[in-house]
């Protein structure tokens, strides 16, 4: 009986641990199982991730403006330069490289605002990312410095039409903006966008888009024609890089909301085809050119308070051409007579603006955040020491403070400008 009792207890210990086995292999079966469904979850994340596309923008003023076109996070913003940093004279590292190498779309002002990162954007270009370069969309002031009495040809922009010295009429028909003919200078009548992005997908890019001859790149079959659209030698080297000649071109094309509101179309255009959603980017244009269209007024008004015997700028560099095209002022002058921060300023030209200061009676002249204000301070002692207000140009401020976005850098340098000469 102890023998039987004994073998009795060992079957039941057995039958015991070999449920405990069981048990154990279904847990592990259950928890392998989770952990499919957790590797898929996370699989699907990713898929869902990547189908947003990677924009990178060289400037933290395209960066906002492709960001609120591509809102609700339909795309994926990376800027290369840095807050505060001067497009003219940042330099590319490897990794800006590798960055721009990834994207789906890179975003560049053009016309020369990127001086050292253009062989860069050459090179990625040539790989097959395409560059779009938005200053090559826009009509665009052309240069032609004159010395201390500004670099903007008067004989094109001295007429700004009503008696306060600006014109906010029918959007700026005179200067190439006709197809901006509502009330806040933009033009709203195809709502649906029918003619940029087909209803069936959101974006047809072939050859009823109207974009695969006249922007100088084709979005046939792949969006991304090598050939025809990153070609930037020809028989004579650099002649023509995108189908337009915009020699003497003024790169600072942000300084006009309503030029920034007429490329939005394009722009929207480059979004859809990288991979955004057709139909969030449709609906986030329009809430961003209605948004443009409402700063405008905004900043006419502001400007308003400046009466027109005194609406003369002196600035660091000649930036603000469109700035004055659009709301009626005169740049008769700049500290470093060029478009770019990278020339240099000379004592003959200083004297020239002070003589200029005190026989216009200017009160303020206008420095940078962006650039040293050596030059313009010293120009603002030797003129008697009037005031030297910095506005904010090549970059937007700092997040969180006034000027951190294109329209609040717009409003910004507005208030600042009528304080300074109201």
């Amino acid at each position: 009986m102890t023998v039987e009792a004994g073998a009795s207890q060992r079957r039941r210990r057995r039958i015991r641990k070999s449920g405990l086995v069981v048990a154990a292999a279904a847990a592990l079966f259950a928890a392998a199982c989770t952990g499919t469904d957790a590797d898929t979850d996370a699989a699907d994340a990713t898929d869902a991730s990547s189908a947003v596309p990677s924009v990178v923008t060289t400037t933290s003023i395209w960066g906002d403006v492709v960001s609120n076109v591509g809102c609700e996070d339909s795309v994926s913003v990376t800027t290369l330069i840095p807050q505060g940093g001067d497009p003219h004279s940042y330099e590319p590292s490897l990794r800006d490289r590798e960055t721009m190498g990834a994207a789906d779309l890179v975003v560049a002002n053009g016309l020369g605002l990127e001086e050292r990162l253009h062989d860069t954007l050459e090179a990625v270009a040539a790989e097959g990312v395409h560059v779009f370069e938005v200053a090559e969309h826009i009509d665009t002031i052309e240069f032609e410095f004159g010395g201390a009495h500004g670099g903007h040809g008067d004989d094109e922009h001295d007429d700004h039409g009503d008696e306060d010295g600006h014109d906010h009429d029918e959007g700026h028909d005179e200067d190439g903006h006709d197809d901006h003919d509502d009330e806040d200078g933009h033009d709203h009548d195809d709502e649906g966008h029918e003619d940029d992005h087909d209803e069936e997908d959101g974006h047809d890019h072939d050859e009823d888009d109207g974009h695969d001859e006249e922007d100088g790149h084709d979005h046939d079959e792949d969006g991304h024609d090598d050939e025809d659209m990153h070609d930037h030698e020809d028989e004579n080297g650099h002649e023509d890089e995108h189908g337009h000649d915009h020699s003497g071109g003024d790169p600072h094309v942000w300084f006009d909301p309503q030029r920034v509101a007429g490329v939005l179309g394009e722009l929207a255009d480059e979004l859809i085809h990288a991979g955004a959603d057709a139909d969030t980017v449709n609906r986030c244009l329009d809430s961003y050119r209605e948004a443009l269209g409402v700063a405008d007024a905004e900043i006419a008004e502001i400007l308003d308070a400046v009466p027109a015997d005194r609406r003369i700028l002196i600035t660091n560099h000649d930036a603000f051409g469109y700035f004055a095209d659009r709301y009626g002022f005169e740049i008769v002058g700049t500290v470093i007579p060029s478009l770019s921060t990278g020339a240099e300023t000379n004592p003959a030209l200083l004297e020239e603006l002070a003589e200029i200061i005190e026989h216009e009676g200017v009160p303020a002249v206008f420095s940078e955040t962006t650039h040293s204000d050596a030059d313009i301070q010293a120009l603002a002692t030797a003129a008697g020491n009037i005031n030297v207000v910095q506005l904010l140009t090549g970059s937007l401020a700092p997040e969180g403070e006034d000027g951190d976005t294109l329209i609040g850098m717009l409003r910004f340098n507005a208030q600042a400008i009528a304080d300074a000469l109201g």
